[in-house]
């Protein structure tokens, strides 16, 4: 009761709060996880894609995404990003629940195209999905996609594993997610040239992180892992450190960028390295084992980088540019995709 109390008294407080777009800053969002406890072997915490509870002697690991920052192949994000998150824990997702709310005014066959989207990229990806609610939603502008993944396994690992002088891994590149929104948008296309616009779409393929999430897992090497979601690179090294309680130093020259990442980022003035990017996984290992990983990542056709370790946490989180260490602190990290949105338009 007392827990209950403490809570409506915390949200009574903060009641003329205004917040901008994109997740909720990890110092409100702590104050709401404190209520969150119960029979969980991993309860929520800032930085940690998933939930782990035990079901019948397995680890039953569940994360749920919604999609808000765009509406082309809606479905296929959806999917993707919540199994992604599963993914981060190296079991992989076998079921997912889909909530699908629609403007009103939405045309039947919008409906269809988007579930069906969805379940052709679940079939691809394996996984079977086990149901949902879709509804016509009044005061909506576009529609919203949350999916809830689910996967059960014997062992897993969190972004809360990250130790002192882990080596920290990245696969593919910065920014897919944002570069494949971004060069669908009408104002960007123009801006910066249908071929780098095309290019920069065509990275959408690349948003899972299952197989190296996998390849990566079964090496027995992983301390951690955490895909590259809202506030890119540096949002994610950073929330894989206060999962951690450490510290870290990532050296910017080292993180691999898409030519159509670059290509557009330079145009719109945007920070690659702080551009939203599903696709992109991070890793943490001992540094003896970093090739190991990276080989066998690489010899499936994945790149692989190391981009920096992870230090004590009085030692610091730091980014090195241009010859210049940059503190990076949770109010240095806005996601460049919401910024770019309210600038170069809706995403019609």
């Amino acid at each position: 009761m007392q827990e209950l109390q403490n809570f409506q008294n915390w949200c009574s407080e903060l009641s003329k709060t205004t917040l901008s777009q994109g997740k909720l800053p990890p110092t409100v969002l702590r104050k709401m996880l404190r209520s969150f406890r119960g029979k969980l072997v991993v309860p929520p915490e800032i930085g940690i894609d998933v939930g782990v509870s035990l079901a019948r002697g397995k680890y039953l690991v569940s994360s749920s995404d919604p999609i808000t920052g765009t509406r082309k192949r809606i479905g296929w994000h959806a999917v993707n990003v919540s199994a992604n998150d599963v993914a981060t824990s190296g079991i992989m997702p076998d079921v997912l629940n889909v909530i699908a709310l629609f403007p009103e005014g939405t045309r039947e066959a919008d409906i269809h195209r988007i579930i069906a989207e969805m379940n052709r990229t679940a079939r691809d990806l394996n996984i079977a999905v086990a149901g949902g609610h879709t509804e016509i939603t009044p005061g909506l502008k576009r529609p919203i996609i949350t999916v809830t993944a689910m996967g059960s396994g014997k062992k897993f690992v969190t972004a809360a594993g990250s130790k002192p002088f882990d080596s920290i891994l990245v696969t593919k590149t910065a920014g897919i997610e944002g570069t494949s929104i971004l060069a669908g948008l009408p104002s960007v296309k123009k801006l910066v040239g249908q071929s780098w616009a095309r290019k920069g779409r065509a990275l959408i393929d690349e948003l899972s992180v299952m197989k190296e999430a996998r390849e990566a897992f079964q090496t027995g090497q992983v301390h951690a892992m955490h895909d590259v979601t809202e506030g890119g690179v540096v949002g994610a090294v950073y929330e894989m450190s206060v999962a951690s309680k450490v510290g870290f130093q990532i050296n910017e020259e080292c993180v691999p960028v898409d030519e159509s990442t670059g290509a557009i980022c330079k145009v719109l003035s945007a920070d690659p390295l702080k551009l939203i990017g599903s696709g992109s996984l991070l890793i943490a290992c001992l540094e003896k084992s970093s090739q190991l990983i990276a080989g066998r990542l690489e010899s499936k056709g994945i790149l692989c980088s190391q981009i920096g370790r992870f230090l004590p946490l009085k030692q610091g989180r730091f980014l090195e540019r241009e010859g210049k260490r940059i503190r990076v602190t949770e109010d240095s990290i806005r996601d460049e995709l919401w910024r770019l949105l309210s600038k170069y338009g809706d995403l019609s």
